[in-house]
């Protein structure tokens, strides 16, 4: 189990299998896993001791780690706006189709340590990713970030 905090951002399917995941598979301790209340997908998972805040941005700085989840490129840049000025420090997790560290770079500010996870789902339903870090990431955060995206996909690799 990882110590970790982390806050839950996004929309969509994916967003609520990484948490239902984290949860079930007891990655880290239910009231680390910090949500918002603007979050509609988020509030399924009220009642099992994960954290609310009354807003994303409340969630994003107490969190060590962010996981920000969309199902299109557009709606991650959407979900990661209100957060970018807060980042810094933090590390990124950016779960989406067809994203990379540069994407989620531009996105965030500097001294954020990036995590691009361009997740494809294959026709029988499962899910496979190669993870791209970011220059700068500490080689141990790997560890955590790799199960919290083991939790839910195949990983093929990583760069």
């Amino acid at each position: 189990m990882h110590k970790i905090k982390a806050a839950f951002i996004g929309e969509g399917e994916l967003l609520q299998s990484v948490i239902g995941a984290v949860l079930e598979q007891g990655l880290m301790p239910p009231e680390n896993v910090l949500l918002s209340r603007g979050c509609g997908e988020a509030l399924q998972f009220e009642g099992r001791g994960v954290t609310f805040f009354p807003d994303t941005m409340n969630a994003v700085v107490k969190a060590e780690f962010v996981v920000a989840c969309a199902s299109k490129k557009r709606e991650l840049g959407t979900a990661l706006a209100p957060v970018m000025g807060c980042t810094r420090g933090r590390i990124v997790i950016a779960v989406c189709p067809g994203i990379d560290v540069t994407y989620v770079a531009e996105r965030v500010v500097k001294g954020t340590e990036i995590l691009a996870v361009p997740v494809e789902q294959e026709e029988d339903g499962r899910r496979h990713t190669r993870m791209e870090f970011s220059r700068d990431f500490l080689p141990y955060q790997v560890e955590p970030c790799r199960d919290i995206i083991g939790s839910i996909c195949a990983l093929d690799d990583f760069a």
